[in-house]
């Protein structure tokens, strides 16, 4: 008997019961009992092939058309599956036009999904409760598409957010003091009753200068859905799309454009340059700094900013490990965007501005407004009043067949205070911007700026407010022509891509133009990918200077994982600087792990190791870089993450975030969510996931491959539409019973039908009948009575009392 039983549990037994407990299976046809042996030919299996149709009423169900998550909506359920009804205001949400008339809607309010006019074609999963909508193009609003309707959007759960970024820095250098520089950025967050606090600090250390904690922001938030805004109380930025981003304390209200329908995204800059050694990267923007991190020797692109406003210049250094620096401006001015005929933006900011280090902080009022008059017409303006200083400010902006175009004037007067004299100007400014979908551009954007020389911008003013009437130098005031520029582009097949950031100033004052730029070109030829740059910057005495770049990049494999072999030489001018060769890659199921080891030759025939190493834990992302060379040596480290605490606990990610959500699958650990590998479940089933996109879906799914522990998940896909700075629940369906088998007989020691359905002693359907009279049940624990139902006949069962479940020697009898 226990060889029988042993030969009968097999893989195949246990797909077979694998089969038959996946209730949601609907088919089309049923199964002729005939080709079963013995007493199975009379099992009833019609219930895994009938509709199995809910009962009459009001449901909750996901809807999606064209495959599109729409959101989850009431619906009524009448008679059978295929008579689905939805409120027809519910139409325009999901963007398929309506055509129905009053009189089609006296007496019924609710109009049925599967006898929709215009070829549009519904089915409905009732184990997934799903509904999912086919509609043709011409059916389709296209002003809704890639939009989910505000009611749907998740206002999330309470919870305390910190987003952070470390950076640790060691330098020594012949005949100079040891340096040792450390750059702590901390995005703390409260969320509750719909409010969000957030804290912007940072920690700057430095052995030879100042150290001191920096509070860039600190405001109160609120997102309302409603008018399409966001309301913050306390010190923020002000908004630059018309005039230039400043700090300041007090309230402002304005349109967050992210909640419209397809609505286009900000412009943030990427920042290039190259680097000669192990180097330190700053950002600084309105005066703090924003962004540190080593890099490794050779160019970089750093494309993961977040500025503090949406505007103001990018002040780059780049710090060398051998105590050379250089500097350069990468300009973040933006265009007046384009909006849709009957679009309205604007923004409404009264406090005080808290520029740093000024002692001046004039209380200010600001507005601005912009409307869209036609799809090729936007008109646009917007006024500040403050103390001893007021400008106006009027521009339009045309959408051409060659890009967009925009064109303003504001008129700036600074009036006398104490003995400074009073003064008025005009900036005129012309602006172009155009994204090349066809050749794959990522964004081309210029900006023509001409001032006369009493002008001044309120930043101007509180300058020199502060200084007393003194004279007042920086990148800013005085300006007469200006002249920004930004492209990045991919030029399409073999052509490469290419690069350009550049600024070029000249002043009243009689200030020396500055001219900074970097341009870049980059190819691939037989699997080489090399690239050539040159650039125009600052070094230490603040003198510009001429740097070239080439550098070729050749990709293996070994050990299964992803290798570069790179070479580079740099040049200062018509002099050669270093060369380098080196070696990089990333190791680990995930690709957690990254380095970088190269050798570099500097001018005299000296020579450097450098050596980089980062891991992408799922708590947090480290790294280290280490240099070493005759005359100086190197150390860094770094540390960057996001934590989230809430009512159930603490929950890490590798990546700094804003918008959250938390993925629940209860018994499920270590599962991967969105298939990333440094994103698993803990013992709770739970994970956290930073990289949310907020008014907009975002599907997160899960893989339980290499999963632990009993439970199943009956789903491994939801979708979620996160209010900005949201902390989202999501919860994923799992069934936590528990498996139990054992082998059972009839009265008459014989094999049990195939497929009969067994229950519990309340009726529960816990399991049934598979091959070789075994029995598979689920159920949080072993019930003391199993009931088995012959031919679907409730009144033909027969019961096991106390079943044991050791497959190799005990036998049950249903009697």
């Amino acid at each position: 008997m226990t060889h029988f039983i042993k030969n009968r549990v097999t893989r195949r037994f246990m797909l077979a019961c694998s089969l038959l407990l996946e209730h949601h299976v609907v088919y089309a046809l049923s199964f002729n009992t005939d080709f079963l042996a013995g007493g199975s030919d009379h099992s009833d299996l019609t219930r895994f092939y009938q509709n199995s149709d809910l009962p009459e009423g009001n449901y909750s169900v996901d809807i999606y058309v064209n495959n599109d998550w729409k959101g989850n909506y009431n619906v009524k359920l009448v008679t059978t599956n295929d008579d689905i009804r939805l409120n027809p205001d519910d139409f325009n949400r999901l963007g398929i036009k309506s055509h129905f008339d009053k009189d089609e809607l006296k007496g019924n309010n609710y109009i049925n999904l599967f006898k929709l006019p215009g070829g549009v074609k519904s089915s409905f999963d009732a184990g997934l409760m799903k509904v999912n909508i086919s509609v043709p193009q011409q059916e389709l609003n296209t002003k809704w598409q890639g939009y989910v309707d505000p009611k749907f959007w998740d206002e999330g759960i309470p919870g305390l957010t910190l987003s952070y970024q470390a950076n640790y820095y060691h330098s020594t250098t012949h005949h100079q003091p040891d340096e040792d520089t450390a750059y702590v950025s901390l995005n703390s967050g409260l969320n509750l009753l719909n409010w969000q606090f957030r804290d912007n600090s940072a920690y700057n250390y430095s052995h030879r200068g100042k150290s001191s904690w920096v509070n860039n922001t600190r405001y109160l938030q609120r997102n309302f859905s409603g008018i399409n805004s966001q309301l913050r109380i306390g010190d923020s930025y002000t908004t630059s799309d018309l005039f230039d981003s400043y700090r300041f304390r007090g309230v402002s209200i304005g349109t967050d454009i992210r909640m419209f329908p397809d609505s286009m995204q900000g412009f943030a800059p990427i920042v290039h340059g190259v680097a000669q050694t192990n180097a330190l990267v700053k950002i600084i923007q309105n005066g703090v700094t924003i962004y540190q991190q080593n890099v490794s020797p050779g160019p970089f692109a750093i494309n993961d900013i977040l500025p503090t406003g949406s505007g103001g210049d990018l002040h780059v250094e780049v710090d060398e490990a051998d105590g050379r620096i250089q500097r350069f401006i990468v300009p973040y001015s933006s265009v007046p965007g384009m909006l849709k005929e009957g679009v309205n933006v604007y923004n409404i900011a009264i406090g005080e501005v808290r520029i740093p280090d000024t002692s001046a902080h004039p209380n200010f009022v600001q507005g601005t407004w912009r409307r869209g008059m036609s799809n090729l017409f936007t008109v646009y303006g917007g006024a500040i009043w403050s103390s001893h200083y007021g400008s106006v400010l009027a521009g339009t902006g045309l959408n051409l067949p060659f890009g967009a175009l925009s064109f303003d004037i504001t008129e700036a007067r600074q009036s006398s205070f104490h003995h400074l004299h009073s003064s008025s100007g005009q900036s005129y400014r012309l602006a172009y911007s155009k994204f090349f979908s066809d050749t794959g551009t990522n964004l081309a954007l210029a900006a023509w700026r001409y001032s006369t020389s009493g002008f001044l911008t309120l930043e101007d003013s509180v300058q020199i407010q502060s200084s007393g009437g003194e004279q007042v130098y920086n990148s800013t005031i005085n300006q007469k022509n200006s002249f920004n520029v930004n492209i990045n582009q991919n030029l399409g097949g073999s052509a490469g891509s290419f690069f350009l950031s550049g600024t070029v100033r000249d002043y009243w004052n009689g200030q020396r133009k500055s001219r900074e730029y970097q341009v870049g070109y980059s190819n691939t030829l037989y699997n080489i990918t090399y690239n050539l740059s040159a650039s125009r910057t600052r070094n230490n005495d603040n003198h510009e200077e001429m740097r070239y770049y080439l550098g070729l990049s050749i990709p293996f494999t070994m050990f299964d994982s992803p290798m570069y072999l790179s070479a580079n030489s740099a040049f200062r001018g018509a002099h050669y600087t270093n060369s380098d060769l080196g070696l990089s890659g990333s190791a680990g199921q995930a690709n957690q792990w990254n380095y970088n080891v190269n050798l570099t030759n500097n001018q005299g025939g000296k020579t450097t190791a450098n050596t980089n190493a980062s891991y992408r834990g799922s708590a947090s992302t480290v790294s280290a870089s280490w240099s070493q060379s005759s005359d100086f040596s190197q150390t860094g480290l770094g540390m960057t993450g996001s934590v989230v605490a809430y009512q159930g606990g603490v929950l890490f990610a590798n990546q700094v975030g804003n918008t959250f959500a938390i993925v629940d699958a209860p018994g499920l650990a270590n599962a991967r969510v969105n298939s990333d590998g440094t994103i698993l479940t803990n013992s709770k089933g739970r994970a956290l996931v930073p990289y949310m996109s907020p008014y907009r879906k975002n599907a997160l799914t899960i893989d339980t491959t290499g999963a632990e522990g009993d439970a199943q998940l009956l789903s491994n896909r939801k979708d979620v539409v996160p209010y900005s700075g949201s902390i989202s629940w999501v919860k994923f369906d799992t069934d936590q019973r528990k498996s139990f088998i054992f082998y059972a007989l009839d009265n008459h020691n014989g094999p049990l039908p195939f497929g009969t359905l067994v229950t519990d002693s309340q009726s529960n359907q816990i399991g049934y009948v598979g091959q070789g009279s075994v029995i598979f049940l689920q159920s949080e624990k072993l019930p003391d009575t199993v009931v088995v139902h012959f031919s679907g006949n409730t009144n033909h069962i027969c019961t096991i009392n106390n079943p044991k479940t050791n497959l190799s020697s005990d036998v049950n009898h249903c009697q």
